[in-house]
């Protein structure tokens, strides 16, 4: 399993649509030098909201590499279709993570001097973003296979509307509180116990599907059967 893993990897490489990707990070980046220049120095208060929409925004579009015409064929296949979706995923997930880091790079230089954003927390946040994205996109395939990018956008949308429930929660309850906020710890822990809720879902949705690697069945006409024994 481990050589065809590795055997796998350049060609999903080259298979995944890079591009939604691709341009949001050129925005979110754009976004984050062009606000950092303008407000300079840039407070943490307005840098976290801007790596927060960065990590939702990056989430969405790493979706779109979950579309995977390969795995709902009935045809076989050289590899299960658990190991190419999770290899999708873990490509796309690091990958948008590592944008993300990137705009993080970018905002602390323009933060005051000795002001810090607390990097494991403000990490987290962004991890659990990317995921729900692609878990979103992930089941969204399952569902609707073969409609290609309509279900990473249908993906996108789920995604969205779970950033905005959150929105509306109790004081009790809120995950976006800022730094020098007392909430900051509890909302935390929260997006600690948020994290494996992602994952689930996406070991749901990247499992087999039934009869997807098995070969397709061969029809044979009746006047071949008879031309056959006669």
């Amino acid at each position: 399993m481990t050589r065809v893993t590795l055997l796998l990897i350049r060609p999903l490489v080259r298979a995944i649509d890079w591009i939604p990707l691709a341009w949001a990070a050129a925005f979110t980046t754009g976004l984050v030098i062009v606000i950092g220049s303008i407000e300079r120095p840039l407070p943490t208060c307005d840098a976290l909201p801007l790596l927060r929409m960065s990590a939702g925004l990056l989430g969405a579009a790493a979706g779109f590499s979950l579309v995977d015409p390969m795995a709902y064929g009935t045809a076989p296949v050289p590899s299960p279709r658990w190991l190419r979706m999770w290899l999708r995923t873990a490509l796309t997930a690091g990958t948008a993570l590592a944008l993300w880091g990137a705009d993080f790079v970018i905002a602390t230089l323009y933060l005051p001097h000795g002001s810090r954003l607390l990097a494991g927390d403000v990490t987290l946040e962004a991890a659990v973003c990317v995921l729900t994205g692609l878990s979103g996109a992930a089941v969204a395939v399952r569902v609707r296979p073969g409609h290609g990018r309509s279900a990473a956008l249908l993906g996108a949308a789920v995604q969205f509307a779970l950033l905005v429930i959150t929105l509306f929660l109790t004081a009790d309850l809120w995950l976006w509180p800022l730094q020098s906020d007392l909430r900051w710890p509890g909302a935390h822990q929260a997006w600690l116990g948020l994290l494996p809720l992602p994952l689930a879902c996406l070991a749901v949705a990247h499992r087999d599907l039934a009869g997807g690697t098995r070969p397709r069945p061969r029809y044979i006409s009746t006047r071949t059967l008879m031309e056959r024994f006669i």
